[in-house]
């Protein structure tokens, strides 16, 4: 499928990334008067704006200035004119068009798998078919699933919170001899099927996943995030049963609510307290709490580090907390980890720090060199990074909300994240050796196991209420 993008700037767009990575022919038109474009050459950024060439390829896609936006349409005779729908220049330009077929949207906040099938809804008939992906005859071998979930991102090339929490909680569902399959709709970069842990998983198209689950009928279907909603209407029409995991107490996610779930997964106790008195659907439904399962063993690194670290480089992560406490201790080494959402801030960066990119080895890049772990999050619902710490016995300083309040207990230093002084000598103190770093690493060595044999509980009362969906 050939797609022809306009944006007023490039900021790594993942819908259009992912589109390219698999397959489709991807070309954007920046059509900001004088915004810098991605490319690069020599080590020169190069700009794509008024005046200037192209195309340039970046991230497998192909960029046009927006003085060449009618070459790039002739050239590239899009199947699909993707807009954003605030680009008023943009929509000004390709309003008149005819003959090919116009797509309007935000493209600042984009699911993959529904810009994929929107973009699929658009061609003829006949080519439909072609640029979906197949649902696969027999994805599991002869196996039929009892329980499918069926989601946006998975593990391990998303390793956030939540898709780390829905992983453990399926890989406890094939520990007790549940059949379970998980179908990722938002990875078009994904390969088409792969396994971890002994849990398999599929890469599906928003249609072909509808189709597969049809074919399949499971008795169990858990969704979260962006195909709650959808998930729990397909499920009912297949007379199965649907769980939903809720992750927060914030209105996007709480909307789904209104499909009305067979079963309710809370990831923490205060979520449920704050969208009891605003959705009705939360005291109406049967609700399990699970906070996200963190085995102590899987994260305990065997070295311990020099480095104060933040697991995330986002504002609302507290990334300038972190950089203004590094300021203020030049003498100390510092540890920045990109994050899987939120706009990074890796610039600058202090001259006592490292910033590294993702990684699906925390243990090894990330806890083994750390020494205090700093959580000036403005939101977290619980906290896993804090809580993989921990397993190490890392003293963590963070901002007191909910979340972490319930997932660290008396383990952490609670500070108000605009107090960086605070912040920089309580840092300070847990990075020297003595009776207060003790403290802090008994602290959090208890915490850790207390919260292993919190998880070993929730994640048994999770597989017997799945058991008790289940069709016998």
């Amino acid at each position: 499928m050939r797609i022809l993008s306009f944006l007023p700037a490039y900021r790594g767009h993942e819908h259009l990334r992912a589109m390219a990575a698999a397959g489709h022919e991807v070309h954007v038109v920046i059509s900001g008067r004088e915004q810098p474009g991605p490319c690069v050459e020599n080590g020169v950024s190069l700009s794509v704006g008024r005046g200037v060439g192209g195309p340039c390829v970046v991230d497998g896609m192909s960029f046009w200035g927006l003085g060449f936006w009618w070459h790039a349409l002739q050239t590239v005779r899009p199947e699909v004119l993707v807009v954003d729908q605030g680009d008023a220049r943009s929509l000004r330009l390709t309003a008149g068009l005819r003959g090919f077929r116009r797509l309007v949207i935000d493209q600042g906040d984009t699911d993959v798998g529904e810009f994929e099938e929107a973009c699929i809804r658009l061609l003829p008939a006949p080519a439909r078919d072609a640029a979906r992906t197949p649902v696969p005859p027999d994805p599991l071998a002869g196996r039929s699933p009892k329980v499918v979930a069926w989601i946006h991102y998975g593990v391990p090339f998303r390793r956030a919170g939540s898709e780390t929490m829905l992983h453990t909680m399926m890989r406890a569902l094939h520990d007790a001899g549940v059949p379970c399959l998980v179908v990722c709709s938002s990875m078009p970069d994904a390969p088409s099927a792969w396994e971890v842990d002994g849990v398999p998983y599929v890469r599906l198209g928003t249609q072909p996943a509808e189709l597969l689950l049809t074919r399949m009928r499971p008795d169990v279907v858990v969704t979260h995030h962006n195909y709650a909603a959808r998930a729990t209407e397909v499920t009912r029409r297949l007379r199965a049963r649907s769980v939903m995991l809720m992750h927060s107490d914030l209105h996007y996610a709480a909307r789904s609510l209104a499909a009305r779930p067979d079963l309710l997964v809370i990831n923490t106790e205060w979520v449920r307290d704050s969208l009891a008195p605003r959705y009705v659907e939360v005291t109406e439904t049967p609700t399990v709490i699970v906070r996200p399962p963190v085995w102590s063993r899987e994260h305990r690194a065997d070295t311990a580090g020099d480095r104060v670290t933040l697991v995330n480089m986002s504002a609302d992560k507290g990334v300038h907390v972190w950089r203004a406490v590094a300021g203020a201790l030049p003498h100390v080494p510092f540890l920045g980890i990109a994050g899987a959402h939120g706009q990074q801030l890796t610039l600058p960066c202090p001259p006592n720090a490292k910033i590294i990119g993702q990684t699906s080895d925390m243990r090894g890049d990330v806890w083994a060199r750390t020494r205090v772990l700093m959580m000036p999050s403005l939101y977290e619902s619980y906290g896993m990074a804090a809580v993989e710490a921990l397993a190490s016995g890392i003293p963590v300083v963070a901002h007191p909300t909910p979340g972490l309040r319930e997932a660290l207990g008396d383990a952490a230093v609670f500070i108000d994240r605009s107090d960086t002084a605070a912040w920089t000598e309580a840092v300070q103190g847990l990075y020297e050796d003595g009776e207060r770093r003790q403290a802090a690493t008994a602290a959090a060595l208890a915490r850790s196991a207390f919260l292993d044999e919190q998880a070993r509980t929730e994640l048994g009362a999770w597989v017997d209420a799945i058991r008790g969906l289940v069709r016998t």
